[in-house]
């Protein structure tokens, strides 16, 4: 069988253990956001394979990450504003 690629699959089970009491996770123990990947603690956003979502690979991660990431700008720069007021 000729095989031009492969993606290895390590399991679904996230690693946040020492979230556990800190932020929101559901059953599975995967971090619970919103669509902006904000959690349920003001000013902190998850992203990747540890959030509760259905498909878990590396394109879908670093759109999370995108996400992430410019949700946590623009709540850094609101908190500017809010200061600057």
């Amino acid at each position: 069988m000729k095989i031009d690629g492969v993606f290895i699959f390590i399991g679904y089970v996230p690693n946040t253990e020492s979230l556990e009491g800190l932020i929101e996770l559901n059953k599975w123990k995967e971090i619970v956001v919103d669509k902006d990947m904000r959690t349920n603690v003001i000013g902190v956003f998850a992203a990747g394979d540890s959030i509760q979502k259905r498909y878990r690979q590396v394109t879908t991660a670093v759109a999370d990450g995108t996400i992430a990431a410019l949700s946590a700008a623009d709540y850094i720069n609101n908190l500017k504003k809010v200061e600057a007021e």
